[in-house]
């Protein structure tokens, strides 16, 4: 979509974005530029140590570089391109009309219309829920202590916030990675990780848009997939991050081991509940 020249004293990269962070990165270090892309600006003066160009092969292409400036970095580049390729097919005419006219003086507009338009799509929502379990670390002896849901309550400003950051990127919504039924993937529009509080306790939510309504066995394909991204530790990364609180990092999962979990719809949680506190009294 859009082509990056990329030199750095004398070594030479020709690329294409939209292109995975890792690979970018590692095609970076082959010509000796070892910079995350959010540190490199679309710049090419004589005096820079990085110089980079930008060109497209594409009608598209050539109206999104008007929407760069020296401002930007290649990683505004590289989401552009992303969110426009991943674009919902129903919306990628649109789309195209509105590049091809102008309608959007910078990479940000462009974005939001995006997120705009796809989250129009999704007229049908459903939420699931799940318990929730938190760790703190003990700076002293670099280790994790549990903590009980009334301490996670006490963050769930931070928690919410912290969540709401890891998935404000385009590359690191959820929805993109579901691939376990067809039918689904063209159905799902969003998912997105939260927290909410039910009856006095913290729980993990996710809310999902839908063009239209799952079925039943759809929702039941779903909720295993959902399982599994909270066991992995949604996108393989979140749970691993630290949520900074004024008693050290706080590390949250939405998945624990054991027959005392679930995740669930809005509708069945009170029956969810009570059989996990059965299941937690059995295995006393």
């Amino acid at each position: 979509m859009i082509n990056a020249v990329i030199t750095n004293k004398g070594n030479t990269l020709i690329t294409e974005f939209p292109k995975d962070y890792l690979k970018i990165y590692e095609e970076l270090c082959s010509i000796g530029v070892r910079k995350a892309l959010e540190r490199i600006p679309l710049t090419d003066n004589e005096e820079d140590d990085i110089r980079v160009k930008l060109y497209a092969d594409s009608d598209i292409g050539n109206y999104l570089l008007r929407l760069f400036s020296e401002q930007n970095t290649l990683a505004d580049v590289n989401t552009a391109c992303f969110v426009i390729e991943k674009a919902d097919e129903s919306i990628k005419e649109e789309l195209e009309q509105n590049l091809l006219n102008d309608r959007y003086s910078n990479n940000i507009e462009l974005i939001c219309d995006i997120k705009d338009m796809t989250e129009q799509l999704g007229q049908v929502q459903m939420s699931f829920f799940c318990p929730l379990t938190g760790n703190i670390e003990d700076s002293e002896y670099n280790d994790l202590t549990p903590v009980d849901n009334r301490f996670l309550k006490s963050y769930e400003w931070a928690i919410r916030e912290f969540l709401e950051l890891e998935q404000s990127s385009p590359e690191d919504k959820m929805a993109q990675f579901f691939n376990d039924d067809d039918n689904i993937k063209a159905k799902l529009v969003s998912a997105e990780w939260t927290v909410d509080e039910y009856k006095g306790k913290l729980y993990g939510r996710i809310d999902c848009r839908f063009k239209e309504e799952l079925t039943a066995d759809e929702i039941e394909i779903l909720k295993d997939w959902l399982i599994g991204q909270c066991a992995d530790g949604i996108g393989e990364h979140v749970e691993q991050q630290p949520i900074d609180t004024e008693d050290g990092d706080l590390f949250v999962s939405f998945w624990h081991p054991g027959d005392s979990y679930f995740l669930c719809t809005e509708d069945e949680l009170d029956d969810c509940i009570e059989e996990s506190h059965g299941q937690q009294m059995g295995g006393m």
